[in-house]
């Protein structure tokens, strides 16, 4: 038995199944029987609606419901079987076959222009529907692609999208490498892994995604198998038959292509490929931006470099320059307040109290050394400097701060290391500027997939600007650097706080910047 025979068979067992189809034919069962068994009864004095009349206009209720349940093509099915039965009495019962005959006529005509207006009715329902789940899947992929940066998270959760809405099992994107121009695979879904490992690098211009990228336009083909163009013998063996590719479009550029294919034989439409295509630009607009973002982090991390480097070199010639000289002239004013006798007694109080000042000088010189670069931070790492940090919030500005370190600790890469420090240094200055907190506590938690640090306060709290503020307005500038600090790690930075109930600072990183542990850190 051929696969055609099967699927027939398959088609009219559920037809068969369906209880609107015996209403139906029950219903036209129940009208035969009237029209040629009940008596002819005549309704007007004058004549007008006899002979039938009646049942053959009620045989428009079964082609309207028929036409309901079954589309323009039950409808007329049911309206064809209804004429069927009422031509024999037209032309072998009726003893007014002309008026009979106009009569079925009659109703053919508006059995017909009744299934018209409901399938129209119903098409244009339909077609709204559609258009609203168009719009909905825009808008749904259009959070997706605007809810983050990361071009990974961007690309695998719209691809998600679109095979759920499209209902198809294989998708992949690819993006044009910039300098060679080379599509490389991306993202993929359902794709045999020797497929993807045979596509994941195609030229502009090659195969039918290179088509697409090149020329900016959609390709839909029906059959994949009978496609020349297409260049690898694994199509058949991936199970796809049939496919869809359109263009990531920006600025009137393709940035990458993304193609859908499905194992069963399906005719993608019209209105598939141009919502496709609009799902498209939305996608290629979201590229951009996350190669521009890539920049500005780039951008960003450089300056961040630079800015370090600089602190770390004034740092240096602080510590062996200017604290060297300030020690100089402190140990040369000492000596010539103890040895030259000739000195008035006023005059050595004076030596003695400039002596003080220049101590306090070099005290302040070197807190100012380390705050810009802790060589702690450097020879023994980052919880050693945390603690540093911890003893002077107490013992200076006289806030009780306590460090608590969970996991195994271990060294970092000086550039996390740095970050982290940086993070947790600006956290405690807010503390000590605006918190008015008596208390604070410091937790490191090193685990094995992720380095956590959380600066929890008791003081006055404050409440969080929403994106939608100017962050300079909200004097939270600070805040802001520091979020992107942990960014630059490929990190989270998460604060919470309310009025009167303090403030929460975690920021985590991931635990692939950190490395082996190193001597010095306990």
């Amino acid at each position: 038995m051929s696969s055609r025979s099967v699927a027939l068979g398959q088609r009219l067992r559920r037809l068969a199944s369906e209880r609107s189809l015996w209403i139906i034919l029950a219903m036209l069962g129940i009208l035969t029987l009237l029209h040629y068994f009940r008596p002819q009864v005549k309704l007007f004095p004058d004549g007008f609606l006899e002979r039938h009349a009646m049942e053959r206009i009620a045989f428009l209720l079964p082609v309207a419901s028929a036409t309901f349940a079954f589309g323009q093509t039950g409808g007329l099915a049911t309206l064809s079987a209804a004429i069927l039965i009422m031509l024999p009495r037209v032309f072998w019962i009726s003893a007014y076959q002309g008026d009979a005959l106009l009569e079925t006529m009659a109703v053919g005509l508006v059995g017909y222009l009744v299934i018209w207006m409901i399938a129209t009715q119903d098409r244009e329902k339909r077609l709204r529907q559609e258009a609203v789940s168009r719009l909905r899947t825009i808008n749904v992929i259009g959070a997706i692609v605007t809810g983050s940066l990361e071009l990974e998270q961007i690309l695998s959760g719209a691809l998600d999208k679109i095979l759920e809405v499209m209902q198809v099992r294989m998708g992949f994107i690819f993006l044009v490498e910039r300098g060679t121009q080379d599509l490389v695979l991306t993202v993929q879904r359902g794709v045999p892994p020797e497929f993807a490992d045979e596509i994941k690098r195609l030229r502009m211009g090659e195969s039918l995604s290179g088509w697409v990228a090149q020329t900016g336009k959609p390709r839909v083909v029906d059959n994949l198998l009978e496609e020349r163009q297409l260049t690898t013998s694994l199509a058949s063996q991936a199970g796809m038959r049939s496919f869809v590719a359109v263009p990531l479009m920006s600025r009137d550029r393709a940035l990458g292509v993304m193609d859908l294919a499905d194992e069963q034989y399906r005719r993608f439409s019209t209105q598939d490929v141009e919502l496709l295509s609009s799902v498209g630009n939305e996608i290629g607009v979201a590229i951009e931006n996350a190669y521009l973002y890539e920049n500005m982090r780039y951008y960003a991390q450089q300056i961040t470099r630079a800015q370090e480097d600089e602190r770390a070199r004034i740092a240096r010639e602080l510590h062996d320059d200017t604290i060297q000289s300030l020690i100089m002239l402190s140990r040369q004013v000492e000596a010539l307040a103890r040895t030259d006798e000739r000195i008035s007694p006023a005059r050595a109080r004076r030596l003695e109290e400039l002596q003080r000042i220049t101590d306090g000088v070099i005290q302040g010189v070197r807190r100012f050394s380390r705050d810009l670069r802790p060589s702690i931070l450097d020879d023994l790492g980052l919880v050693p400097a945390l603690e540093g940090l911890a003893a002077s919030l107490t013992e200076k500005d006289g806030i009780l701060t306590r460090l608590w370190v969970t996991g195994e600790k271990r060294r970092l890469a000086p550039e996390t290391e740095l970050t982290l420090f940086r993070i947790t240094q600006e956290a405690l200055n807010n503390v000590k500027k605006h918190a008015e907190a008596t208390q604070v506590v410091i937790t490191v938690e090193f685990t094995a997939s992720a380095v956590e640090i959380a600066i929890q306060d008791n003081g006055k709290g404050f409440t969080i600007a929403t994106p939608a503020e100017e962050p300079a307005a909200s004097g939270q500038l600070g805040l802001i650097g520091m979020h992107e600090r942990a960014r630059l790690l490929g990190g989270t930075l998460v604060i919470q706080s309310k009025p009167r109930l303090g403030t929460k600072v975690v920021v985590t990183v991931p635990a692939a910047t950190a490395t082996p542990s190193a001597r010095g850190q306990d």
